[in-house]
């Protein structure tokens, strides 16, 4: 009999419950914010998913989720309905679980509806890699969490006042959390690319496996901050029978006991280059670096990419073709440009190292969020920095990736190849950059960016003037030059009166 009043009550509160009203408002902002962020980044599904993994879906759902269950939760002492309603056959608690249940049902309806849009879409434009599911998992269940706050702060202040007031506090708590940074801030769905500890990664999935470490923590402090306020709804005394409230009590202690629970595992969280690694949570089988074959372009030194990014291939070899062609063949010049994974919170666009012997140029790419932003000069070396255009525009245009790849790149290449510690190295340094076509006015910012030890001289001195003059040379004549000298020029044994 109660599971039939139950089933009842559900089927009018999913007809007249006030979330509907708040599903409009809240796809327009998934839309404005989430879908067309992630449709102007590159088609795949690394990048695509990469603002839903930051937590923007959450972000738009949450405001509207928290103030219409809390308008709901206090709906019945608001309208002086409240004795009526607690002296029916189903208790209260039942009751009230019942018709926040209907809220969470029409909040996790759209919100999976809108990423499974988004998604849908991904998948039919062609997006490469693979579809990560966690951050799904995670921002349906942050959404249940706001949804059981909202409707537990509605029924223990049941002020008309309430919901915007929950709403404006949602909103700012959630703009605070993208500033904060710090372990525990971690546990947020909402994760800022400038000041957490772990932002999501533009590349996760590619070289190495999604970690779920994080997510899995996630999981366990959201859920039980829902089940904690779903659990507190039932341990007033109109809530029913000594033992029901009991049995609400445990349930919340549950819920405190997993949020707790998270809290003690991310203390113990370390950040690795592919992820959170939380100990008690991982599968060491995730380190492993993913095998794959890679697709190789370019003519006078080979650049190799992730098959995930083959379709950029062309015109990542074309930017680089300049310098490669400079010092391909020459004794400690790269053999080969590999591709690897990105590092750090806030990689640049572009960022080279070379090791080994024979040398590789290990070649990190931030196809992704930051490569729809314009970080450095115009392609013709004018112009303020600022927006350009979206990742696609960007990663298609073989002038735009010549200036915003090719100058670190270059830099490093060309400065592991001949050194920058006298003022011959730095003029041939300078020559070769030039003759490549690298505008030196932007090396001193990505030397910032990268940290890269790009050394050039200053204009007016003498290693300026003759490196000037080496790069008038034809490429046969400094590549003939270089051959000859190379091994003098990286001991220091040369003057600036021997270049050419």
């Amino acid at each position: 009999m109660l599971t039939l009043c139950a089933g009842r009550l559900l089927r009018l509160e999913l007809r007249r419950n006030t979330m509907m009203w708040m599903v409009p408002p809240a796809l327009l902002a998934f839309w404005l914010d989430t879908y067309r962020g992630s449709m102007a980044l590159s088609p795949l599904w690394s990048s695509r998913t990469l603002i839903l993994r930051q937590g923007a879906a959450v972000d738009d759902f949450a405001p509207f989720v928290v103030g219409a269950a809390a308008w709901i939760g206090g709906r019945d002492r608001r309208r002086g309905i409240g004795e009526q309603v607690e002296v029916t056959p189903l208790p209260r608690w039942a009751g009230r679980l019942t018709t926040w249940a209907a809220t969470a049902g029409w909040t996790v309806g759209a919100y999976l509806a809108c990423v499974g849009v988004l998604y849908g879409m991904i998948a039919w434009q062609g997006a490469a890699g693979s579809p990560p599911w966690w951050p799904v998992v995670v921002g349906a269940v942050a959404l249940v969490a706001c949804s059981a706050i909202g409707f537990a702060a509605g029924v223990l202040v049941p002020s008309r006042f309430t919901a915007p007031l929950a709403a404006i506090v949602t909103g700012l708590v959630l703009r605070q959390t993208l500033r904060s940074g710090g372990r525990y801030v971690l546990l947020s769905p909402i994760a800022s690319p400038s000041y957490s500890l772990a932002p999501p990664k533009a590349d996760a999935g590619v070289f190495y496996p999604y970690l779920p470490d994080l997510s899995l923590t996630q999981l366990l402090f959201l859920g039980g901050l829902a089940v904690t306020a779903l659990g507190g709804l039932g341990v007033q005394a109109v809530c029913g029978r000594p033992g029901l409230r009991r049995l609400a009590a445990a349930v919340a202690a549950v819920g405190l006991a997993s949020s707790g629970t998270a809290v003690a595992l991310i203390g113990t969280a370390r950040v690795e280059a592919n992820g959170v690694v939380v100990p008690a949570l991982h599968d060491a089988a995730l380190d492993r670096p993913l095998g794959y074959t890679p697709v190789c372009g370019g003519t006078a030194i080979k650049v190799c990419l992730n098959p995930v990014y083959k379709a950029y291939l062309p015109t990542v070899a074309t930017a680089l073709d300049p310098v490669l062609r400079e010092v391909a063949g020459l004794p400690g010049a790269p053999v080969r440009v590999d591709q690897v994974a990105l590092s750090g919170r806030q990689p640049p666009l572009a960022r080279a190292t070379v090791t080994g012997e024979p040398p590789v140029a290990h070649l990190a790419l931030d196809i992704g969020y930051y490569g729809a932003m314009w970080i450095g000069p115009e392609p013709a070396g004018k112009g303020a920095p600022g927006r350009c255009c979206t990742s696609q525009q960007m990663w298609t245009s073989v002038p735009r990736v010549t200036a915003e790849v090719l100058p670190p790149v270059a830099g490093v290449i060309v400065d592991r190849l001949v050194g920058h510690a006298d003022p011959v190295q730095q003029a041939v340094l300078e020559g070769l950059l030039r003759a490549a076509g690298v505008p030196l006015d932007g090396m001193a910012v990505f030397a910032r960016i990268d940290g890269t030890p790009i050394v050039l001289p200053q204009p007016g001195t003498p290693a300026y003037a003759a490196g000037g003059r080496f790069a008038a040379l034809s490429s046969a004549d400094r590549h003939a030059w270089l051959t000859a000298h190379l091994a003098a020029l990286r001991s220091g044994h040369l003057t600036l009166e021997r270049l050419p």
